[in-house]
This record gives structure tokens, sequence and C-alpha cells, in this order.
């Protein structure tokens, strides 16, 4: 075979250029032009005096109030009981999550499903092209629906569920609990599937060289390889939903939330900071339980002591570790091809494991046993407290929030959901295009609200910036285009409030990480003084409590502190994306840098820390900085929706409108517009390389 000719190999020893990070980097100047060119930002309380004079008093009254929290006895009883009660309703929804996600996971992932495999050289431009029509096979097109079905489920916001479970079930954590397992449903699915397509399909190559079948393959292979990505990523995601569950109580979902809601309308600021309080209590909790699991799971020995450790990938030896890539790619598979499936499962296990090659051993990762046993433990726990362990009722008696289950159960709960079918007949308005029922579209046309798109420029006069102008004041005519252009306020706000905080975590990233301010010694060369490594400890410990409570905080809380100072508006809804963006991007952005051997940085002994970051860690990290970014971006699409239920506009405050005002049919609409952009942007991401968490 010629060097031209194209290959179909289970991996290749270099990986070949990111072209599609560079096209994103160019749509993403385009999309912040376009975002300050296509919405209104009002800067006016930072330019005006006597706007910026009264924003300060408000922010000044809150913080007051913030700072002397109502602290008695029976209300502290209360925030305690909320405080479980947003962590069951969490727990379940993620444990519901997950269990959903699996079946979703495997359908949508191109390696399980499809199982093609990737192919280069010459012809390569048509097998890719090949590979992204559903059409040409029934597992093709499987894949092709559980990936729309996984996306579905993740465009629509939580809230969004809730407020349609509402209507199902009534109030109470069980519906937050529903509502998050939902949404959360959709979006592992999309990050289990990618992550088993991102395992090197030469790491599982024996499984398939003895016979192993696309099951098999996937039990023996690629889970094992990918496993401690997904409980990685799982447990950030459970984090991400105790946040959610703290305030997807304002639409009926209970807990910490519905009383946050409460007291806000109220205007009990001292309540409301002792809640808040709690919340942020309860993320740093949970937020340092995950990363002690995390640390177990990460386990290298070159942690230790910068000694030279690899990891065993399908069944190659740690003697191949060690050879050049090259060689390594190459090395023969250990054992011959009567070993057994499970053998290769345990070799292929211990890929998630580090060997050590040199002196000092790796620190034993979780044991899986025990692992499992704290989940069935705190999911028992999260089911017998919202059954049976709260003090929900009255005078302080145990209120079965489960009994609205058996209503879905039993189908009762299902029949209520008819006072929604028109949400599920959106309006198209053929009408404004002359189309449909000719008597609609003539008396729009007698009104003059027909659209008439070249009545006064003919489409050849596009260079022409009036005709433009003109095309689309005719466009408003037309009800989908105003929904169209709702899109831009969720979509400008998510742009620049991912850059703002994306750039600020880049910035952050460097005295968060432990090994730059902790371990620095093992590769720089340096002996610090008993000081320099105190004043380290410190930017470390004010690092990352900066990104504790910038992430603790959820998008909606900070949302209402910008909106007191700037008022309602993108720029309050951007400064909210912006500093959620902060506390999770630095934080996966410290991890990835914390991820990598000590013996990395050995190199560059002799330079500064600064200069081993910037030269060493960043370049090797810079791909994952670019697939967590894009994957925030997305989640803040989303967030920038839910925002506008609460005044920042767009998408999310026209489907609320028209939602409370019974119009079912333009609500629908808006519902519909909201799939359409998280389908597109995870197109966009997938054809651009992008969509490949933990690579």
């Amino acid at each position: 075979m010629s060097a031209l000719e194209p290959t179909c190999a289970a991996g290749l020893p270099y990986a070949r250029r990111p072209f599609g990070h560079f096209v994103a980097l160019l749509a993403l100047l385009l999309a912040l032009l376009a975002a300050f060119a296509a919405a209104d930002w009002d800067w006016g309380a930072l330019t005006d005096a006597e706007r910026r004079a009264q924003a300060a008093t408000r922010i000044a009254a809150w913080l007051v109030a913030f700072a002397s929290p109502d602290l008695s006895p029976a209300f502290v009883r209360q925030a305690w009981e909320l405080t479980l009660q947003t962590l069951s309703a969490a727990l379940l929804g993620t444990a519901l999550g997950v269990v959903l996600a699996w079946p979703l996971a495997l359908g949508a992932s191109r390696a399980v499903c499809v199982g093609e495999a990737q192919c280069t050289g010459k012809g390569r431009g048509f097998a890719r092209i090949l590979r992204h029509l559903p059409l040409r096979s029934p597992a093709a097109l499987l894949c092709a629906v559980c990936r729309l079905v996984q996306d579905v489920l993740r465009a629509v916001p939580d809230f969004v569920w809730a407020i349609i479970l509402v209507a199902m079930i009534g109030l109470g954590p069980l519906t937050g609990a529903l509502a998050l397992a939902l949404n959360i449903t959709g979006i592992l699915a999309k990050v289990y599937s990618e992550l088993w397509d991102s395992v090197d399909a030469s790491r599982y190559a024996q499984v398939r060289s003895l016979g192993g079948g696309r099951l098999a393959t996937f039990l023996y292979g690629i889970r094992p390889l990918a496993a401690r990505n997904v409980l990685s990523f799982t447990l950030m995601r459970a984090e991400c939903a105790i946040r959610n569950a703290a305030v997807i109580g304002a639409v009926g979902g209970g807990g910490l939330g519905s009383e946050i809601w409460y007291q806000v309308r109220f205007g009990a600021w001292d309540k409301v900071g002792t809640l808040i309080l709690f919340t942020l209590l309860l993320t740093l909790v949970a937020d340092l339980l995950s990363n002690t699991i995390r640390r177990q799971l990460r386990g290298d020995a070159s942690r230790q002591g910068g000694s030279a450790s690899c990891a065993v990938a399908g069944g190659v030896t740690a003697a191949a570790c060690t050879a050049p890539p090259r060689s390594r790619m190459n090395a023969a598979p250990s054992g011959d091809a009567a070993r057994s499936l499970a053998a290769v499962a345990s070799a292929s296990e211990s890929g998630t494991r580090s060997v050590a090659v040199a002196d000092g051993g790796a620190r034993p990762p979780l044991s899986p046993w025990l692992a499992a046993g704290l989940v069935v433990l705190v999911l028992v726990w999260s089911l017998w407290f919202m059954g049976w362990g709260n003090r929900a009722g009255e005078d302080g008696a145990a209120r079965n929030h489960l009994a609205p289950a058996a209503e879905l159960l039993s189908g009762e709960a299902w029949g209520k959901l008819r006072f929604f079918e028109r949400l599920l007949q959106p309006e198209l308005d053929f009408a404004g295009l002359g189309l449909g029922d000719p008597a609609k579209a003539e008396a729009r046309a007698r009104e003059g609200k027909a659209v008439d798109l070249f009545a006064e420029h003919g489409p050849l006069e596009f260079w022409r910036p009036a005709a433009w102008w003109a095309w689309q004041q005719e466009l408003q005519k037309w009800f989908v285009w105003r929904v169209v252009e709702s899109a831009a306020v969720p979509l400008a706000i998510a742009v620049v409030g991912s850059v703002l905080g994306v750039a600020a975590a880049v910035l952050l990233t460097y005295p968060h990480s432990a090994t730059f301010q902790l371990h620095a010694a093992a590769f720089s060369g340096e002996t610090p003084a008993p000081w320099q490594r105190a004043l380290r400890a410190v930017q470390l410990a004010a690092a990352r409590a900066t990104a504790v409570v910038a992430r603790g905080v959820p998008e909606v809380m900070w949302a209402f502190l910008c909106i007191a100072f700037f008022g309602p508006g993108l720029v309050a809804g951007t400064l909210a994306i912006a500093l959620h963006t902060l506390g999770v991007m630095t934080r996966v952005f410290g991890e990835a840098v914390d991820n990598q051997p000590l013996r990395r940085f050995e190199p560059t002994c002799g330079a500064s820390r600064a200069a081993t970051y910037a030269v060493v860690a960043v370049p090797r990290v810079w791909r994952d900085w670019m697939t967590y970014s894009f994957f925030q971006f997305e989640s803040n699409v989303r967030a920038a929706v839910v925002l506008g239920l609460i005044g920042v506009g767009g998408l999310g405050f026209q489907f609320s409108f028209n939602f409370e005002w019974f119009r079912f049919e333009r609500a629908g609409t808006y519902l519909v517009m909201i799939v359409l952009l998280t389908v597109l942007i995870d197109r966009s991401s997938r054809l651009l390389g992008l969509s490949r968490v933990g690579r």
C-alpha cells in the first residue's frame, strides 16, 4: 500500500493538525463582532454618573443585608432542612440521569453503535462526509436518532422541564429531581458518547483481533479505558446539579430555590443571605468531596516524585510504553491470540492506572466496590429523605414527596399533558408568507402584514446596505423571523460572557494550579524559602476560594446581583455568565494542568515557574482548554435562555411571556428555536472536531 492511499487505521502515530480549532477561533471573532452589532448593550450604569450612584446605593444595601444574615435558630433549622431537600433532589436527579444516559450514549457513540474506523490519507475527505450521512446504514440512522434525542433533552432547560412537570405532578422536590434528570440525561449522554469516541482505537484493537463484536469491544476495551473520565465528568455534573437544584425551586422544584425566590419577593435580604450562605456551603462540600475522589482516580506516581510512569493500554507492555511514540504504536500486544477477552479486559482496565517503571509506586485508585457502595448508600438516603426522612409536613411531620411518582407510573399524570398539546403545535405563521390557508393569507396581504421581500429591492441588490435594511423590515412581519431574531440575545450573552469568563480563568489558572504553586521544586530546580512556600500556598487558597465562590453561586443569583447594579438587560446577563464561567473554567483548566505528569516539565529545569507554565504547560493543555471552553459555551447558551425568565430578555423571556398568557402555540415556536440552537451548536462542534472531551 502506498503512502498516498487512504488508510482506515485504528490509530496513527501522530494526531492530525487541529484545523477545526483555527476555524473555531475565526468563527469566535466573527461571533464577537456580530454580538456587539446585533444586540443593544446598555452601559449607562457605568457611563452615567447619576445611574452609577443609584446602582452603587442598591448594591451597598444588598451587601449590608447579606453581611448580616438571619441566624435565628428556627430559620437556620429551616435552611438546613431545605438544604437536605435540595441535596436529595440533586442526587436523585443525577442518579436517574446516569441510568438513562448510558443506553442513549451507547446509541449515540459512533465507535460503539456504528463501529467505523476513521479514514486518513487520500480520499479521506469523501470518507469523512460519508461518516456524517445517517441514512447510509441502520446503525448510522440509530446513532443519528440517539444524538437528536440527547440534543432535545439537554437543549430544553431544566426550568422549562420543571414548568411542564409541575402541571403533571405538582410542586415539590420530586419535580425538581425529574426536571434535572431529563436535562442531565442529555448532557451525560453527549459527553459519555464523545468520551468513548475519543478513545484511540489502537488501545482496544486486541479485543477486535480476538473476534470481539461491538458489545464485547465496548465492555472489554472502550469502557475501561474511558472509565476515569466518565466518572470524573459525572462527579462534575453532580456538582452542577446541586447548584441547579438550589434555584429550580423558583418554578416549583422545592428546596432552597423555592424559599430564596419566596424571600426575594418580600425583600427579606437577611434571609436570602442565609439561604445563599447554605447554598455556598453545600457547593463547597460537594466540591471538596468531588476533588478528593478525582485525586484518588488520578493516582499518578509521577505526581509524587516525578518518577517515570506510563499507562498500560490495550495489553501493551510497560517496556513498550517507554519506547518512542512511533515504535510504541507498532509494539506487539502482550500474550497470544488465545488469550480470552476477560484477560484483555484486565489489561485494558490497567490502562486506567499508572504503572511505575522507576522507584516508588502509584497511589492505589479508589476501590470500585467501595465507590459502588457509596453510590448505593447515597441513593438510598436520597429516596428515604424525600419519602420519609424530611420534616416538610405539618408540625414537623414527614411528607412523602415520592407519592406523585405513582401518578407517573399509573399513567394518571400523563393525562394532564393534554393541556400542553398546543405547545407541541408551534405557530409557523405561513399566512405571513402568503402560504397555507388562502383566506388568512389574503387577509394578511390586505392589511399590509404579509411579507413582500423584494418589493423595493431585488435579490441582485444584495451589495446595497439599504436593501438589507428593507429586507429585514419586511421579514419582521413574519412571526418566525421574530423568533429567530430573539435568539440573538442569548447567543450574544453566551458569546461575550464565555469569552470574558475564559479569559479571566486563563489568568487565574496559574495561581490555582497546585503543580506550579506547591510542587514546582520537583521540576524547576529551585529551593523556595519557607516564606515563599507560605505565600504560594496563600495564593493557591485565594485562587481556589475565588473559583469556588464564582461557580458556587448559580448564574441566576449572579444575574440578580448584576441586575441590581446595571438593571435588566444584556450587560447583567453577560456578567452573570462570565462570573460563573470563571469559576467552572478555572477548575477544569487547573485540573488539566495538574493532571500533567511532573516529568514532562523536567527538560525546562532552571527556567522560572511562569516560563515553564507558558512554554510547556499551556501548549500541552490548550486543546483540552478549547474543548472545555466550547462545551461551556453550549452550557452558557442554555443558561442565557434561562436568564431571560428573570428579565434579561430574548428567547427565555418570550417563551415565558407567551406561556404565562396561554399562547402555547407561540411558546412552542420559541421552544423549537431553543432546541435548534443546541442542535446547530452541537453539529458544528462535531464537524470541527471540537466535541472530544477528555482527549
